[in-house]
């Protein structure tokens, strides 16, 4: 339901697999916040609220879920964000489980241009 989620703005359904203390990375966690050092979002409480503001700026982006892939404890979803400007964007979201079924961790990954990728 991850796509459908977004899709819809159902923000109960984008946060309905993650645990209480999950933790949320993301190259844009600073740029929303405003704080450069700040790169992850604590609590559903406080990642629900980053959802809510997402959703609210993303006007009429749409997304398309390509693969779900499994690991021992983690789940990667392969997508693509396509934005209202026509451009598609390809995006990788890395998701560890706990032991109760729960979403503990989401890392986004997002593709850039290699010639500024600095290691």
């Amino acid at each position: 339901h991850w796509d459908e989620g977004w899709n819809g703005a159902d923000v109960d359904v984008i946060m309905g697999p993650f645990a209480d203390d999950v933790v949320f990375a993301s190259p844009f966690v600073p740029r929303l916040t405003g704080d450069p050092g700040q790169t992850t979002i604590d609590g559903a409480a406080a990642l629900r609220r980053y959802v809510v503001d997402a959703l609210a700026r993303a006007g009429d982006v749409r997304y398309s879920l390509h693969q779900a892939l499994t690991g021992t404890d983690t789940v990667v979803l392969v997508y693509t964000c396509h934005l209202p400007d026509g451009s598609d964007k390809p995006v990788g979201d890395l998701l560890r489980v706990g032991p109760d079924v729960k979403v503990v961790e989401w890392r986004c990954h997002y593709a850039t241009d290699p010639t500024r990728w600095r290691p």
